[in-house]
């Protein structure tokens, strides 16, 4: 699997990416992007923006908030991600 097949994968699926909503919303895959700022040998360091989906009380979509932060994507040996953090 490519870097950016991994990094896009994990991001989608990573709980720790919901720390940088503001309104306690669901994140949208679909507008999560990202860019590497930092290269280390045992570490990535990464920018994240993306849109959060904020519900009404009526169930309906209310609006979409930006979103952004860092994270830090640990590398193992062989350089493929094996954790996260905030960064």
């Amino acid at each position: 699997m490519s870097e950016a097949l991994a990094i896009t994968h994990l991001l989608q699926n990573c709980k720790e990416l919901a720390a940088f909503c503001s309104q306690n919303g669901w994140i949208i895959n679909e507008s999560i992007h990202y860019e590497i700022i930092e290269r280390q040998p045992e570490s990535l360091l990464i920018y994240v923006t993306f849109l959060e989906s904020i519900m009404e009380g009526s169930g309906c979509q209310g609006d979409q908030k930006p979103c952004y932060g860092r994270l830090r994507l640990i590398l193992n040996d062989q350089g493929e991600i094996a954790g996260v953090e905030l960064a």
